[in-house]
């Protein structure tokens, strides 16, 4: 192109070939990007406000709007979570090992891209490539066999690769690579390869990030702190549901706490039957 344009001296070429792993999408998967591009974000911003918005719009009018919105965005929201924390995706066959894995620790947005690239893998083929120690190197093969990805696995170090490079782009594990790990017998999603940003419990580590903020503040308007230890116990009840031992323990400690917790508040309500008491004070009758 700079040949047959004869643009070896324009500087605005130039500069935008310097640029090319910015806005040349072969160059930059490697990079996170949630398989978004640059103009998406303005295109969505578009779709949610402007068809409720023209030229004539006042400023008043459009802030009005935008509060509308924002209000339906936090209403779908909540709608989600409460899926999410309830419901379990219908996938037409009976889950187990890794998808099962999958459908506790993903939403059900993602879980269902997840579930794509499982029987795009499922309908693969797989070649042993070679062996070196710990790490096995296969070609993964698409089900019309136009195309075809390297996938190195390493055992000993749970950890795996492929040449499309899907996980760093998107912070999923691509059909390749589940293709792999389902010959190998895996059963769980390595946590190496379980994105937060992607999972369920999402939020209650963005609000591990407020650690040093004080509980009077937690429990405040600020941060919903209810919600956050709801769902953690949730996932915890999730987690222990296939284990009577585990079962056991939750059982024992939720017994243990309440007779903690309703000692504490016991006291606390003496205190202040006391503290009221003490305060109180009688005066003589006026003469």
């Amino acid at each position: 192109m700079v040949t047959d344009y004869k643009l070896e001296s324009n500087d605005w070429f130039k500069r935008l070939y310097d640029l090319k792993d910015k806005w040349c999408t072969t160059l930059n998967n490697g990079f996170f990007s949630a398989d978004i591009r640059s103009s998406q974000r303005s295109e969505s911003t578009n779709h949610a406000i402007g068809f409720n918005v023209n030229k004539t719009t006042t400023l008043t009018e459009f802030y009005g709007i935008y509060k509308k919105t924002i209000k339906q965005w936090r209403r779908t929201e909540q709608q989600d979570e409460f899926n999410c924390s309830k419901a379990q995706p219908d996938i037409g066959y009976e889950m187990a090992g890794i998808v099962r894995h999958a459908s506790e620790v993903y939403t059900l947005t993602l879980f269902k891209e997840f579930n794509k690239e499982f029987m795009k893998g499922i309908s693969a083929t797989s070649t042993l490539i070679g062996e070196h120690d710990t790490t096995t190197f296969y070609r993964v093969t698409s089900l019309m066999g136009d195309r075809s990805n390297e996938v190195i696995i390493d055992s000993s170090m749970k950890l795996i690769t492929c040449d499309c490079l899907k996980f760093e782009r998107f912070g999923m594990l691509c059909c390749h690579s589940l293709r792999i790990l389902l010959i190998n017998y895996v059963q769980r999603i390595p946590d190496t390869y379980i994105k937060k940003r992607w999972t369920k419990i999402a939020k209650s580590k963005v609000w591990d990030k407020f650690g040093k903020v004080s509980l009077a503040e937690k429990v405040g308007k600020n941060i919903p702190w209810r919600h956050e230890i709801t769902r953690k116990f949730y996932n915890l009840v999730l987690r222990a549901e296939e284990n009577e031992d585990a079962i056991k323990i939750i059982e024992e400690s939720h017994k243990r706490d309440s007779l903690a917790i309703d000692a504490l508040n016991s006291k606390k309500n003496v205190d202040v039957l006391t503290d009221a008491s003490s305060s109180t004070e009688i005066l003589d009758p006026t003469r």
